[in-house]
C-alpha cells in the first residue's frame, strides 16, 4: 500500500483533491483493522495540501523519507508525509514520481511553504514524531513543490492561503531537557542528546528553553 503496488492500487483516484492539514487531521479514525489487508475508503484518494515543511529524516526500516508538515493557518497542527525509496517500489508505476519528490525535498529549506500531493494512509501510532492525532498520513507522496515556484509559473496561485513561512514559532525543535538548550532542525545535536523531546520553538521557550548559539531557528 505504501508504494502503490497492492491489490487495490487500481481503485486509487490519482486526481488530487484540494484540502487542508487541519481538515485531514480532524477526520475520525476508522475502527478496527483493514479487512483482508484491503484499502479503506479514504485510502483510495489522493489529496493536495499547502504546508509548512517542518523537518525530515530517513526511516531506518525502509529508507522512506519521513516528513513532518504543518498547516500554514494553524501551524501547531502537524501530520506525517512519507516519500518511498524508489528501489523499494519495484513494479510501481510511480517510481519516477518518488524519485522526483525525494530530489525536490532535498533542495527545500525547513520552514518553506510547500504544496504536497499524496495518497491517504491510516497508520498506527508507533512513536513517530509529528504524527496527526488520528494517525492519518500522506503516504506515498507523489509530488512536492515550493509555493514560490507555483507563483513563478502561475502568478496569484500561491496566495490562495496565508503565507507564514517566516514565522518559526511552530518549527519543531529538539529541547535538551537537562540543559534546557534547544536545537534547530538540521543542526548537529538535533534529536541526538541523551535526554530531550521534540516540540515547537514557542513551547520550548515557554518551558525556559534557550536556542543553541543564542539564535532562534530560521
Amino acid at each position: 500500500m505504501k508504494v502503490l503496488i497492492d491489490d487495490d492500487t487500481a481503485l486509487v483516484d490519482l486526481m488530487p483533491r484540494p484540502t487542508t492539514i487541519a481538515l485531514l487531521t480532524r477526520l475520525p479514525k476508522p475502527a478496527g483493522d483493514r479487512a483482508n489487508r484491503r484499502r479503506l475508503a479514504l485510502e483510495r484518494h489522493t489529496f493536495r495540501v499547502r504546508a509548512i515543511f517542518v523537518e525530515q529524516h530517513f526511516s531506518d526500516d525502509d529508507s522512506d523519507i519521513h516528513i513532518i508538515i504543518a498547516d500554514p493557518v494553524s501551524p501547531a497542527v502537524t501530520m506525517v508525509a512519507e516519500i518511498p525509496e524508489p528501489a523499494c517500489a519495484d513494479g510501481s508505476r510511480h517510481v519516477a514520481a518518488y524519485a522526483a519528490a525525494r530530489s525536490a525535498i532535498a533542495r527545500i529549506p525547513v520552514g518553506t511553504e510547500i504544496e504536497i500531493e499524496g495518497v491517504a494512509f491510516w497508520d498506527r501510532p508507533h512513536g513517530q514524531s509529528g504524527m496527526a492525532p488520528n494517525a492519518i498520513e500522506l503516504h506515498p507522496v507523489l509530488r512536492v513543490t515550493p509555493v514560490d515556484q507555483l507563483e513563478q509559473f502561475a502568478p496569484g496561485l500561491a496566495r490562495t492561503q496565508p503565507r507564514v513561512a517566516s514565522d518559526t514559532s511552530a518549527v519543531r525543535v529538539w529541547l535538551n531537557t537537562s540543559s534546557r538548550v534547544y536545537h534547530c532542525p538540521g543542526s548537529d545535536w538535533y534529536g541526538r542528546t541523551a535526554r530531550g523531546e521534540y516540540l515547537s520553538e514557542a513551547e520550548a521557550r515557554k518551558r525556559g528553553g534557550r536556542p543553541s548559539g543564542g539564535r532562534p531557528c530560521r
